[in-house]
């Protein structure tokens, strides 16, 4: 629990810390499909859901740090039962954009995710996995984005995990998300 409050007061001091510079304040979220590295199967399709801070560092280039909730996993078979593992994730991407025009940019950083909850789940059935799967997680995430208005927007993201996430000894595991989304700026 001291970890989700120090992330949560690093993300305010951020905020506070940055009041001469241009500063937005949103909220965003979208569509997640996922899989997992080492893992045979198909795509889950969930979501992700959160806040963000964006500070403009120039005409060109903003940080934009992030606390999301993201959806994450597979879909994979064991025999004729078609399973979904379902990882639940705190998501705290750090990214930075460069603004090629002034609608459009590009963005790329680190992200740490700290996992929530883990559970493999059936047509009938749920069942906690957490013992089997790390409590953190990092990651690469790059992606573009185009502001329709100067409060909304549309993004398209792709994360690759760096870490494997399985405690087992088994081929390493890695989270890998492709993200498409809406951005609502309140300032």
């Amino acid at each position: 629990m001291n970890k989700y409050l120090l992330v949560l007061a690093m993300f305010i001091a951020f905020a506070i810390n940055s009041q001469a510079q241009k500063i937005s304040v949103g909220i965003k979220g979208g569509l997640n499909i996922s899989d997992v590295a080492g893992l045979n199967g198909d795509n889950r399709l969930s979501g992700h859901i959160g806040v963000f801070i964006n500070s403009k560092l120039s005409s060109q280039w903003s940080i934009q740090p992030e606390l999301l909730y993201s959806g994450q996993g597979q879909q994979y078979r064991v025999g004729n039962e078609e399973l979904t593992l379902a990882l639940s994730y705190l998501q705290i991407p750090i990214m930075f954009q460069f603004h090629a025009t002034k609608q459009f940019y590009i963005d790329f950083g680190p992200q740490i995710g700290i996992l929530l909850a883990a559970n493999n789940k059936n047509d009938d059935d749920k069942w906690e996995v957490d013992e089997y799967y790390k409590k953190a997680d990092a990651g690469l995430a790059i992606g573009l984005g185009f502001d329709i208005t100067r409060q909304v927007g549309i993004y398209g993201r792709y994360i690759i995990g760096l870490a494997d996430i399985s405690k087992r000894n088994l081929p390493d595991y890695s989270n890998r998300v492709g993200q498409i989304g809406l951005s609502f700026k309140f300032k």
